[in-house]
């Protein structure tokens, strides 16, 4: 006896009876099991149920209901073999068990597959932290399980939730932390300086901010760096290349791309084991010193939302301020961490949701109060902020600054001199504090401030390199005196 194959309706009985891929004369076999576990391999035999799967008369009490298979052919139809009926699953024969088949779920009115997944999955941000607290509005749990259901569900039920929901990520003395977990990179030279250039006033800051509010928040200044150029008869190998740092998050590339808002939390604290400076220049320095420790993780942050190809429908920023004795009403504190985010472009909305600040008593202030911007300081902050928006909304590319492309050449070229000249000190060792000069004239737009370092920086490096050919000159003629006396005593 042929396998049967079901076929339906005048045209499926006139397709079935020319399509060389329903055209199977193989003989059915029986559908029992044996005791050892494997399938009978004996010809089905007697009358057959057409409820039921053939067997032989060994197998006739197996009683398994049949089905029809239902994978699609190259030629449009459906293969129609007699196959065995499973509950929650494709009816397939055994032919085309590995035959891929549209899941019963995505078949369900996508509204309420929406619905489903608004059970299943978050419906609160995703915070950096999680903690014990709970992902659903409700206090409830989360089933993200349904995930690993199939690929489709996945992308689909994946889509939606980076999609939808705010990322938290949050930035602290410890680096950058997202989906609970830590990412950051380390920067070298991170270690307080003392040189005079280190020495910032903040007063330069605000000075800065408010020319750039009066005309526009992003320098068109791009005069060349001046100054002594690098001897050398060949560019340096590891100056190609990209410069400034990307962040490099904990998930991957796929999903963090698909993610459309997201929430920056910047908890500014002092470093562990951190004293108080006695004066109060002392203590600026020490702010602007840690400040610019921050906005370095900034700028990797930004780099790596720079590539989404996607605009981010929303940015969220909140602001606390640790015990770093920050006067109240002050925000040149928070413009400075800002600034980093004036690189990016193609956010639809961009939003301070919270500056606070931490009194003499371990309580917050909160800086954005009612009416915040009604004195001289709001009007120029509020005006620092509708710029921010205007520019970071923009489709426009971000202007390439010389200052701050030149600072990561800088620092990449530092880093190497003091990994190769690790003894020489004390002379390669200013470039420490001369890079926490550089860094502060990098967030200033300063290039006039970051000439005077780089020309310092390369006095150093040719006033060592002098010193080395004088020892090396001398210690030459030391051997030719010493090769002398051991020569003509021979």
């Amino acid at each position: 006896m042929a396998m049967e194959v079901r076929v339906d309706g005048t045209c499926a009985i006139s397709h079935f009876q020319t399509c060389l891929l329903h055209d199977d004369k193989r003989t059915m076999t029986c559908s029992g099991t044996l005791k050892k576990g494997s399938n009978c391999v004996n010809k089905a035999t007697g009358s057959f149920n057409s409820r039921m799967m053939p067997t032989c008369g060994i197998h006739r009490g197996q009683l398994k209901i049949s089905a029809w298979c239902r994978a699609l052919l190259p030629c449009g139809f459906e293969c129609g073999r007699l196959c065995e009926w499973k509950l929650h699953g494709f009816q397939l024969c055994l032919d085309h068990l590995e035959h891929p088949m549209t899941c019963y779920f995505l078949k369900i009115p996508i509204e309420m597959r929406l619905r489903i997944y608004q059970f299943l999955l978050p419906d609160k941000s995703i915070p950096a932290r999680c903690g014990n607290s709970s992902l659903a509005s409700d206090g409830g749990g989360v089933y993200t399980t349904i995930l690993r259901v199939n690929h489709q569900i996945h992308d689909e039920a994946a889509g939606l939730l980076y999609s939808t929901r705010a990322f938290t990520i949050e930035l602290s003395r410890d680096g950058l932390s997202m989906c609970n977990s830590k990412n950051f990179a380390q920067y070298r030279f991170s270690c307080y300086g003392n040189h005079a250039l280190q020495a910032y006033p903040l007063s330069f800051f605000m000075a800065q901010e408010q020319s750039n509010i009066a005309g526009a928040s992003s320098s068109t200044y791009t005069p060349p760096i001046l100054g002594n150029q690098p001897r050398t008869k060949s560019p340096i190998p590891y100056t190609n290349g990209p410069i400034e740092p990307v962040w490099d998050p904990p998930l991957s590339e796929r999903y963090f791309n698909m993610i459309r808002s997201f929430l920056i939390e910047i908890v500014v604290l002092p470093p562990s084991g951190y004293v108080l400076p006695k004066s109060d220049a002392e203590t600026r320095k020490a702010l602007v010193s840690r400040l610019c420790d921050y906005c370095d993780h900034l700028h990797a942050l930004v780099g790596r939302l720079g590539i989404i190809q996607r605009p981010i429908a929303r940015l969220e920023i909140v602001i606390e301020f640790g015990n770093t004795y920050i006067k109240r009403g002050e925000s040149i504190p928070a413009q400075f961490l800002l600034r980093p985010f004036r690189r990016l472009r193609n956010v639809a909305e961009l939003k301070v949701l919270s500056i606070t600040m931490q009194d003499f008593r371990n309580g917050a202030i909160e800086y954005l109060t009612p009416g915040w911007d009604s004195t001289p300081t709001g009007k120029a902050f509020a005006a620092y902020l509708k710029c921010l928006s205007e520019d970071t909304s923009s489709s426009q590319p971000s202007l390439e600054l010389p200052v701050f492309k030149a600072y990561w050449q800088l620092e990449k070229l530092l880093s190497r001199i003091k990994e190769h000249y690790h003894h020489a000190d004390p002379e390669i060792g200013q470039f420490a504090d001369l890079l926490h000069a550089a860094r502060t004239a990098r967030e200033a737009d300063d290039l006039a401030r970051f000439r005077v370092i780089w020309e310092r920086v390369v006095n150093i490096w040719f006033d060592y390199l002098n010193h080395q050919k004088e020892f090396q000159s001398n210690v030459a003629l030391s051997i030719d005196t010493i090769y002398g006396i051991v020569k003509n005593s021979s």
